[in-house]
């Protein structure tokens, strides 16, 4: 698992709305990143991930995730899987009870929802990202960049994670 080459990625489906509960479905991206897409509500493909990225929910609140969906969360850090919740992608984490107790990082606009919603969770205000293996979390934009560059540079090396921040679209000074 050292080499962190399977990456996992759970999405909302396409056609959920913020009015229906969502339910995520399972995208896997393999060594070379084929994709793979598994059927909403199975999570077969999970079984060989090495990192979990979450994307935000549909909804947040207590109906974020089904509770298929956080067995297979805690299943996955019971083997030493990483997950990866950036910007909204907390709540789906903490409704499935992995941040209880650990320090997490999120937008400020989420914050004192987060902190409502989830006592049990200890905020880094101003804290850009958190690397609490093996959960990271990290507020959306840039912060979430500077993450994955981290898990990068973590699991594959300083060189590897340069080569690709000097690959990122930089935005021109005005």
């Amino acid at each position: 698992m050292s080499n962190m080459t399977n990456v996992a990625v759970l999405l909302p489906p396409p056609e959920a709305l913020p009015a229906r509960l969502s339910t995520y479905r399972e995208v896997f991206a393999g060594p070379v990143f084929d994709l793979a897409f598994a059927a909403a509500g199975t999570f077969d493909l999970l079984a060989g991930a090495d990192i979990l990225a979450i994307a935000p929910p549909v909804r947040r609140g207590p109906d974020t995730i089904t509770a298929a969906e956080a067995a297979a969360l805690r299943e996955a850090v019971r083997r030493n899987c990483r997950i990866l919740a950036i910007g909204e992608a907390v709540f789906t984490v903490a409704a499935a009870g992995l941040l209880d107790g650990r320090a997490v990082s999120t937008c400020p606009a989420h914050a004192e929802e987060l902190r409502r919603r989830y006592p049990r969770v200890r905020l880094a205000p101003g804290v850009r990202y958190v690397d609490d293996d093996p959960i990271f979390t990290a507020a959306a934009g840039a912060p979430g960049v500077e993450l994955c560059l981290h898990l990068v540079r973590k699991y594959h090396g300083a060189a590897t994670a340069a080569g690709i921040a000097r690959s990122l679209p930089r935005r021109r000074a005005t």
